[in-house]
């Protein structure tokens, strides 16, 4: 009962979900109806993912088309994770790519290419400039904020009444008051 039991919970190996059998080229161009070497520039993959079994979307620079039509850029669905059989696309790289209806696997016999520098990468908004962005839009915030609290500190001025302490114009110079260097009205 003891053996039994040993061999029923005993010890096991790692688990795996996605199991792929021996990569075949020519098996992988069957199935495949596009077959291309291309270079990542963007991945999107969902904001809320509920499942790795979700699909994220690569969108590669076409180099060269083995199989098919293709020219530019090219989209590419796959799981977001290796145990749902996705593909993990790293940005900046070159793969050999088998897809068929815009979709591939781990198991489709992909390869890694290598890296490739001189590709521009679109990717998502660098972190330099969401960074600068949120600071000018800081510094715009307290400078209005500064302008606003000056304007509300300052005393407002009092309406003066237009007999006391005033003098009248006389019409016939214009509205200005005329004085005598000696400091009399000339009126």
């Amino acid at each position: 009962m003891v053996l039994t039991s040993v061999l029923v919970v005993g010890p096991s190996g790692t688990a795996c979900a996605c199991s792929c059998a021996e990569p075949d080229p020519v098996e992988n161009a069957a199935w495949a109806d596009l077959v291309f070497v291309g270079v990542v520039v963007d991945i999107d993959r969902p904001v809320f993912s509920m499942s790795s079994g979700d699909l994220m979307t690569a969108r590669l620079t076409v180099e060269q088309v083995r199989k098919g039509d293709a020219q530019g850029h090219v989209e590419v669905r796959t799981a977001m994770e290796g145990p749902s059989c996705g593909f993990d696309f790293v940005e900046g790289n070159r793969y050999l790519i088998y897809s068929r209806e815009g979709q591939t696997s781990l198991c489709s016999g992909n390869q890694l290419l290598g890296a490739a520098p001189e590709v521009e990468l679109e990717g998502d908004v660098p972190v330099a400039a969401l960074l600068g962005g949120g600071a000018v839009v800081l510094l715009a915030a307290l400078a209005l904020w500064w302008v606003l609290r000056r304007r509300s500190a300052q005393p407002a001025s009092a309406p003066t009444d237009a007999g006391i302490g005033q003098a009248n114009p006389d019409p016939a110079t214009g509205g200005q008051d005329e004085t005598r260097p000696d400091g009399q009205d000339s009126a």
